[in-house]
């Protein structure tokens, strides 16, 4: 998902293979971590590499634009002038072959998550593009373009994304006066919820350790009070821009005041652990009332082999929107955009950017909706449109989402994840007081922000 192009068929695969097994996770992200968070799957056994590149070819390394979407891959080929070599990979097992072979020249184009983005930029793998964008005559259309900039450059470009928002059961919420706009009270409604309605919750939340997704909500609710996370100086230097306060609150209201600060808990104790795969199924499968989720929940809802009977009736009951907002907040989330780099050690850099200019032109935008509709387009002169065939106009509410969103710099996530992870994990057991892993994490993050 985690962040993601999670409505994929690939997803989809991949969420029936992980609840299956009993498996929590995170496909990327998220994805998604993809798949809800980042670090997404083809669908078959991860990887299906073919050889490496020369100047008579380009290597593509893909999670997205992979064998199910012929009309892109075909567009491309039109538009390039050398054979174009596709290979299905998940986004984690290109960051691993990336990072330790990129140097070789293969792949001339990979795509990634912007997880990632800063760990490219660190082992100088990726070409900056800067010249060649700015050419382009549609340009300033780029939605997110300015998280593809680093030190006056452009590394990337955008084609696909999502913001996070909150998908809640219209008929229940209904019942007890609508969905708040303020965190206290939707908590207060959920705890009701649970109360009342037999078998269900009020709201679920990503609580799997590592799970990328789980740092990306996070980041969702702190983005209410804060523009930035880390902020630099324009010579490389970083540091953190967010205070202890702003990160205690999001520790104790979203992730201690579901679990105990009603008798009646918000959301359920006994799930605590639940990855981003399986707790998307089980909203749509009508075990909680409410998530925070991205725009791929229809996907879930009629592909999973685990998604049962009711499943698109409770998608189509269900609406789209703004996460309620926290003490101090304001609407704001965090948003994704998937990043498309060229390798700077390739041997045909034309070729490279004809593949790229292709892919993320708002035609070739377009011819990868046309394959997997449930994804926005992060350009202006694309029209996102609802899947047809899941019939619930409610779910447009994701297109003011992703434009209310924030999509962090080229900073390193894998520099400030693990503190993140221990100290969630605590707060959630109620092992430690959410203000006191607040001032841990803003410790531990203000340390790190030299080397991300």
């Amino acid at each position: 998902m985690g962040d993601e192009s999670y409505s994929r068929r690939k997803y989809i695969a991949a969420v029936s293979a992980l609840a299956a097994t009993g498996a929590a996770g995170c496909l990327g992200g998220l994805g998604g971590g993809n798949g809800n968070g980042s670090d997404g799957s083809n669908g078959s056994n991860g990887s299906n590499e073919s050889g490496g590149s020369n100047s008579n070819s380009v290597s593509v390394w893909t999670d997205a634009w992979d064998s199910d979407a012929g009309e892109l891959q075909q567009l491309i080929r039109d538009n390039t002038d050398v054979d174009v070599e596709f290979t299905d990979m998940r986004y984690d097992n290109i960051k691993q072959k990336f990072l330790t072979g990129g140097d070789t020249g293969t792949p001339d184009v990979a795509e990634a998550t912007p997880n990632h983005r800063g760990d490219y930029i660190s082992a100088e793998l990726i070409e900056p593009m800067t010249d060649r964008v700015e050419e382009l005559d549609y340009t300033d259309g780029y939605i997110g373009l300015d998280a593809m900039r680093y030190q006056d450059d452009i590394w990337a470009l955008p084609y696909i994304g999502n913001g996070r928002g909150m998908v809640y059961r219209q008929d229940i919420f209904e019942e007890y006066g609508g969905l708040p706009d303020n965190w206290s009270e939707f908590l207060e409604v959920c705890s009701s919820i649970t109360a009342d309605q037999d078998g269900m919750h009020g709201f679920t939340i990503t609580s799997e350790k590592g799970n990328t997704r789980m740092l990306q909500e996070f980041i969702s609710f702190l983005y209410q009070r804060v523009d930035r996370i880390f902020e630099t100086d324009g010579n490389g230097g970083w540091s953190l821009a967010v205070s202890e306060d702003d990160l205690g609150q999001v520790f104790k209201q979203y992730y201690w005041d579901p679990f105990f600060k009603h008798d009646s808990p918000a959301t359920n104790p006994d799930a605590r652990g639940i990855g981003s795969l399986e707790h998307d199924i089980a909203y749509v499968n009508g075990n909680y009332a409410s998530v925070s989720t991205g725009p791929w929940v229809p996907g879930v809802a009629q592909n999973s082999e685990n998604s049962n009977s009711e499943a698109m009736q409770n998608y189509r009951n269900s609406a789209a929107t703004h996460n309620p907002r926290i003490e101090g907040g304001e609407i704001g989330t965090y948003r994704e955009v998937k990043p498309i780099f060229m390798n700077t050690h390739s041997d045909n850099k034309e070729a490279s950017w004809q593949v790229i200019k292709t892919g993320t032109s708002p035609e070739g935008i377009r011819a990868y909706l046309n394959d997997y509709p449930g994804n926005l387009p992060a350009h202006e002169d694309v029209e996102w449109q609802v899947p047809e065939d899941t019939d619930n106009p409610d779910w447009a509410g994701f297109q003011e989402v992703f434009e209310s969103g924030t999509t962090y710099g080229f900073w390193s996530v894998s520099q400030i994840s693990s503190t993140f992870f221990d100290l969630s994990q605590a707060v959630i057991y109620d092992e430690t007081d959410p203000m006191d892993a607040a001032s841990e994490l803003h410790q531990a993050w203000s340390e790190k922000a030299g080397e991300i």
